[in-house]
């Protein structure tokens, strides 16, 4: 006759629960899972390194960089390369996050070495990807396309829906700032594209939010709004704090393009205090950003130049010290 399962016995595999959920974006109930295994995997590499993950991508940048500092000093003190290469780049991203921008290239840069050593396609696109970020915080437009090319070729050789959406979504991101907006047309909709067929809604999220911000630059500011509108909700409803933030913003954006002066401080308010409540200064700068400008359309100078003064010294501590620059000159 065969035993009793035994209730106390530990699972094989004690965290692929929480791997599968990291994964697949399912980021809150992965770090419900964490916490569940904490007593007995807190202090293993691979425990730390996916709680950094899931707090990076749910805006917890802090949190993420230590848990992902311990990471990469546990796979150091076992030899393990091809953690260290994960646990460096998920460190660079929250230096990255919180401004450390020179850091957080040396970072992607030594995760890109090892990736290429190891023969690591799937990190060589995100470390590409990653550099991009860094290039476009500087200003550097160029190198970010550049970046941004590299890693869409890389993910859709592999056929990594998730990193094609996030490249082409870039992309766009940088296109748009450089005003070439049918090419950001082109990029948001291959982004987009990608975002369906992965079916994830947090992606699908950010993706509408960028392609919403190119209709709105374009004139389409009804489509724009419906794109941004929708993005906002599935922020909500996904716990993604980042998209709802830009999303708003850019309602603020497409209510300022409408003559609609009160209702875009009303949404721009309501970006700059979810900002408030992250640890991301990018989005904090974003969001003040939109708020002066609002402000400045229903005529509260003050007020306005306030906002924007909190945009500029944001933008500062995230290292992008060209548009802090550039914001503070426009003040003068």
């Amino acid at each position: 006759m065969s035993r009793p399962d035994n209730p106390f016995r530990v699972p094989d595999d004690p965290l692929k629960g929480a791997r599968d959920a990291v994964r697949t974006g399912r980021f809150r109930e992965a770090l419900t899972e964490l916490a569940q295994l904490e007593s007995v995997q807190g202090t293993s590499a691979e425990w730390l390194l996916l709680k950094a993950m899931a707090c990076w991508r749910l805006g917890d940048f802090a949190e993420s960089h230590q848990a992902s500092q311990n990471a990469l000093a546990a796979y150091k003190d076992r030899g393990d390369g091809d953690g260290e290469m994960r646990a460096l780049n998920v460190a660079a991203a929250g230096k990255f996050a919180l401004g450390e921008l020179d850091a957080a290239r040396t970072g992607f840069e030594r995760a890109l070495e090892l990736a290429r050593r190891y023969g690591d396609k799937l990190m060589m696109a995100r470390c590409a990807n990653n550099l991009g970020n860094v290039a476009y915080y500087y200003g550097d437009h160029t190198g970010a396309l550049h970046h941004y090319a590299q890693a869409a070729r890389l993910f859709e050789q592999l056929g990594s829906l998730s990193g094609t959406a996030e490249a082409w979504h870039n992309t766009a991101v940088v296109l748009r700032e450089q005003g070439r907006l049918s090419a950001a047309q082109e990029a948001a909709d291959k982004a987009m594209d990608a975002a369906q067929r992965l079916g994830d809604p947090r992606t699908l999220g950010w993706t509408l939010g960028g392609s919403g911000e190119t209709d709105a630059m374009q004139g389409d500011l009804r489509l724009g709004w419906a794109r941004a509108e929708r993005a906002a909700e599935l922020a909500r409803e996904h716990y993604d704090r980042l998209t709802e933030i830009d999303s708003m913003r850019i309602l603020a954006y497409i209510a300022r393009s409408q003559g609609q002066g009160d209702r875009a401080v009303d949404l721009a308010r309501t970006a700059a205090t979810l900002a408030r409540e992250t640890d991301s200064p990018w989005m904090l700068a974003k969001a003040h950003q939109e708020l002066g400008y609002s402000l400045r359309e229903v005529g509260m100078r003050r007020d306005a130049d306030e906002a924007l003064a909190v945009a500029a010294d944001a933008f500062e501590r995230t290292g992008a010290r060209s548009r802090a620059t550039a914001l503070r000159s426009a003040q003068a």
